[in-house]
């Protein structure tokens, strides 16, 4: 084993040697114990988990997880959650809404361009074959 791989097999796996793949365990406390190299990797990968260990315990914000645990043992829902599922109308209302709204601005939108408007309507429902009839007649009412 090489000092490469001991300091690969010591990032992917951690410093516990105990720890690693069956087949890898023998050779590494053998290049641990016989190199002089092997020995300050694993030093410095032993004090880097140390380090890492001790930077895990941050406190945590009083009652923290007594206010999470009782949310949870209450199934307390956000008021405006509840005012959408407590009456059955509110979901129907709450479907309907989006196409009155374009009810409505749609009738504001024909209602600013009147005149390309009405000629749409006639030409969808007119017959294409007689469509020189409807401009002529068009021309005349102007």
């Amino acid at each position: 084993m090489t000092a490469d791989e001991f300091s690969d097999l010591l990032e992917r796996h951690g410093s516990n040697i105990a720890e690693w793949p069956s087949p890898l365990q023998n050779e590494a406390r053998s290049y641990a114990h016989a190199s002089d190299q092997g020995r300050r990797l694993l030093a410095e990968s032993r004090a880097f988990d140390a380090l890492l260990s001790d930077s895990a315990d941050v406190p945590t914000p009083l009652r923290l997880r007594a206010h999470i645990l009782e949310r949870v043992a209450t199934k307390e829902s956000p008021v405006w959650w509840t005012w959408i599922t407590d009456a059955v109308w509110r979901p129907a209302l709450l479907a309907i809404l989006p196409l009155v709204l374009g009810f409505v601005l749609g009738d504001m939108a024909s209602q600013f361009d009147g005149d390309s408007t009405e000629a749409t309507m006639f030409l969808a429902f007119a017959d294409l074959e007689n469509l020189a009839e409807v401009n002529e007649s068009t021309a005349a009412d102007d």
